[in-house]
């Protein structure tokens, strides 16, 4: 079957790459895996952020720059605040287990970064954070979970997909 099979990257916009890099390599361990001129763009730039088989890609313009951030409009600053349809409202990376979990967290700690969790949300633990230009962040696992998927891979609360009209 033609589907996708996983995530290849998220493309985040920056005003400053190089803060971006520096913060994913320092606070989250991740190399940089490519930085090249955006083909077919002019005077933009991709940096991308390996983690596994995926990556976290930042995109540089100089108009960047200049664009307002607005905190529930933009961005929601936190993985608890809302933002205009179609933007990134978080970005969850996945460990292992807990014990991981645990590890970034005081690893992030250790750079005088305020974590919040762990949360036990029953399929999955996490601990969230804020990184450069207002990204919200989140390290995550499903190891562990107190209420495992189903059988069929899923956990869906009747509740909330009433709610949702599915």
């Amino acid at each position: 079957m033609n589907q996708p099979n996983g995530l290849h990257h998220v493309a985040i916009s920056t005003g400053n790459i190089k803060t971006q890099i520096e913060y994913f390599s320092d606070v989250l361990g991740m190399n940089l895996t490519a930085l090249y001129w955006m083909h077919g763009v002019e005077n933009t730039f991709h940096g991308f952020m390996n983690m596994g088989d995926e990556s976290v890609a930042f995109v540089f313009k100089e108009e960047n720059k200049d664009i307002e951030t607005v905190l529930g409009q933009t961005h929601s600053g936190n993985a608890a605040n809302a933002s205009a349809p179609g933007t990134m409202q978080h970005i969850a990376f996945n460990v292992d287990t807990l014990d991981d979990v645990l590890a970034m967290r005081d690893r992030i700690r250790s750079r005088g970064i305020n974590v919040m969790g762990p949360i036990n949300h029953g399929m999955c633990h996490s601990i969230y954070f804020a990184g450069p230009e207002n990204l919200a962040l989140e390290i995550s696992t499903s190891g562990n979970a107190e209420a495992p998927l189903d059988k069929n891979g899923t956990w869906i609360d009747p509740e909330v997909a009433a709610l949702a009209g599915i």
